[in-house]
């Protein structure tokens, strides 16, 4: 993700269609000062253990494969509203993954496209449940009892409609538990991660000074010690070239052609469509990036929930649509021969979710 929004950047800066002098204001230091403290709060999590003992604690009570979907849907939806979709994934697909151990007849893999669905579909109901959320709700004017408003219903139907999928795709076949591991949690990285979030979503929420997770962060950055330098900070890199090379792919002549928003009407049903729709080729986040700026001079408000809703629902469909299919794709497709049995039910599955997502989508815009 990284070398393609450098790629894009390098192509804008190449062609002209944006001058180096425009750089600075077209980097949103506000955003990726949320998404700093973002990286910094997960990563507290992830080495505390907490959510890790947490997941491993749910799924270790099932014992059938139906139930074993059952929870891992609902639990990767929590978790990346929790921690984003793509934390999530890698948290709790190799727990999935570990069942093939005590049950070598068990294919996680239906189990794995649902988590990946779920992912996408459930752990947007935050605003920092994925990166077009945040910065959505960054540019679009959202309360946070509005953002929770719109998302509930939403997120309410697609984990039905996920839910739904459960007896169609998995057996109730039984399975054994697999072999208990104590996974000690360290309290005091877990208290920074989650005290750094509630920062977050105050600050986004304008209840307290934007500054003010950004100087929480320090001690907590001091906290993970030598794990910062481990810290995968790549998240501010592909949003600072983003900024830049989505910006000059709006100025295009092949996007003023094409441009989804002008053929479908600046309207929240066009918006729905042309967030989903966009995010099938470009990925949904480059999507929310390229039309948050034709929903604000349409007028904003409804509009924004509607693009909110559109690449949510954009998540599901093709491979790129969404950085957590290719995440999920690869935690299971890691050292197994056959990769085509996999596509065949992620693409039959996700593009389901979709047709239904963008039906919802429209009947709440």
């Amino acid at each position: 993700m990284l070398g393609v929004s450098l790629a894009l950047a390098f192509f804008a800066l190449l062609f002209r269609l944006v001058s180096p002098s425009e750089i600075r204001a077209l980097l949103d230091l506000h955003l990726l000062s949320l998404f700093l403290v973002l990286i910094l709060a997960v990563e507290c999590l992830k080495r505390s253990g907490l959510v890790e003992a947490v997941v491993g604690k749910v799924l270790s009570r099932v014992r059938s494969e139906r139930t074993l979907a059952v929870a891992a849907i609902l639990t990767t939806g929590a978790v990346s509203a929790m921690v984003t979709n793509d934390v999530a994934l890698l948290l709790v697909v190799p727990f999935t993954l570990a069942f093939e151990k005590v049950a070598p007849e068990f294919d996680p893999l239906r189990v794995v496209v649902l988590e990946i669905q779920a992912a996408n579909l459930l752990g947007c109901l935050t605003p920092t449940g994925n990166p077009q959320n945040l910065l959505l709700f960054s540019r679009g004017g959202f309360t946070t009892a509005g953002f929770f408003a719109a998302q509930l219903p939403w997120v309410a139907g697609m984990a039905v409609a996920t839910l739904a999928l459960v007896p169609i795709l998995v057996p109730r076949r039984p399975l054994p538990a697999p072999p208990e591991t104590e996974r000690p949690v360290e309290p005091r990285l877990a208290t920074a991660g989650l005290f750094l979030l509630s920062l977050q979503l105050l600050a986004i929420s304008q209840a307290i000074p934007r500054l003010a997770p950004l100087v929480a962060a320090v001690p907590a950055a001091a906290l993970l010690g030598r794990g910062l330098l481990k810290t995968d900070f790549t998240l501010l890199g592909v949003f600072s070239a983003l900024f830049v090379g989505v910006e000059g792919l709006r100025r295009s002549a092949l996007f003023t052609a094409l441009d989804p928003v002008a053929l479908l009407g600046a309207t929240p049903a066009g918006f729905v469509l042309s967030g989903a729709l966009l995010s099938q080729i470009v990925s949904n986040v480059p999507a929310a990036i390229l039309l948050a700026p034709e929903a604000a001079q349409a007028g904003g408000g409804v509009l924004f929930t509607a693009l909110l809703y559109g690449v949510n629902a954009g998540g599901c469909g093709t491979p790129i649509s969404s950085l957590a299919n290719l995440i999920g794709a690869d935690l299971y497709l890691r050292g197994r021969a056959h990769r085509a049995p996999f596509w065949r039910v992620f693409l039959a599955v996700s593009f389901a979710l979709l047709t239904v997502a963008v039906a919802l989508s429209l009947a709440l815009a």
